[in-house]
C-alpha cells in the first residue's frame, strides 16, 4: 500500500499549468481539508490521475472564468456505498468546478485509462443532471473510482470520489451521529 500526499500532488500540478499555459489563465482558488494527510493507495494510479486530470481541467479551460478545486474527507456517503457494495473507512472528495471547464464523459474514460483503469458504468443520478462513473482497475477489479460530472447553471462540477479503506485511521475520526452522515452528493 502507497502513501499519497495529494496536497502537494495538485500544488505540482498547478504550478506545472502556470508553467506551461500561454496566455491568459484562469485565477484557481483552493480549498485543502487541513484533516488530510496521507492517503492509502494501492500504488500511484491515484497520484497520476489527479495529477493529469487537474492538469488538463486547467490547461484546457477558459481564462475568463475563475475554476475552484477543493479537496476533503466524507466520511459517509451510504448511497454510493451501497450502490458500490463497499464500505470504506472514509471517502475522499477532489472537486474541480467553474464555468469555463471544458470537461466531458470521454475525457475522463481516457485519462483513466491511461493509469489502468477501465469504465465499468455510466449512469445518470435520478432527479439532477449529474452522471456517475464508475471505474475498475484492470489489474484489480476491487480497487474502484468513482466520477461524477454533473452542470448546474452553466457551471461544471467534476467529483472524484474515493473510497479509502484505511486500517490505520483513527475511529473517534470516522464515527458521526446518523443526522450528520451525507446520504449523497
Amino acid at each position: 500500500m502507497e502513501r499519497t500526499d495529494l496536497g502537494t500532488v495538485m500544488q505540482e500540478a498547478i504550478a506545472k499549468f502556470n508553467t506551461n499555459r500561454i496566455g491568459d489563465k484562469p485565477r484557481v482558488f483552493v480549498t485543502l481539508s487541513p484533516v488530510l494527510a496521507q492517503v492509502p493507495w494501492k500504488n500511484r494510479t491515484l497520484k497520476d490521475f489527479v495529477r493529469t486530470f487537474l492538469y488538463e481541467s486547467l490547461l484546457t479551460s477558459d481564462p475568463e472564468a475563475a475554476i475552484e478545486v477543493s479537496f476533503r474527507r466524507r466520511l459517509a456517503l451510504d448511497d454510493l456505498s451501497a450502490f458500490l457494495g463497499v464500505q470504506p473507512s472514509y471517502w475522499l472528495q477532489l472537486r474541480v468546478s467553474g464555468r469555463g471547464l471544458r470537461i466531458a464523459e470521454p475525457m475522463i474514460e481516457d485519462l483513466f485509462a491511461e493509469v489502468g483503469y477501465r469504465r465499468e458504468e455510466w449512469v445518470g443520478v435520478e432527479a439532477t443532471s449529474a452522471r456517475l462513473g464508475v471505474f475498475g482497475a484492470i489489474d484489480g477489479p476491487t480497487q474502484r473510482m468513482v466520477f461524477c460530472l454533473e452542470s448546474s447553471r452553466h457551471v461544471l462540477k467534476c467529483d472524484l470520489l474515493l473510497p479509502v479503506i484505511d486500517s490505520s485511521a483513527n475511529p473517534s475520526l470516522l464515527a458521526l451521529p446518523e443526522n450528520q452522515k451525507a446520504a449523497g452528493l
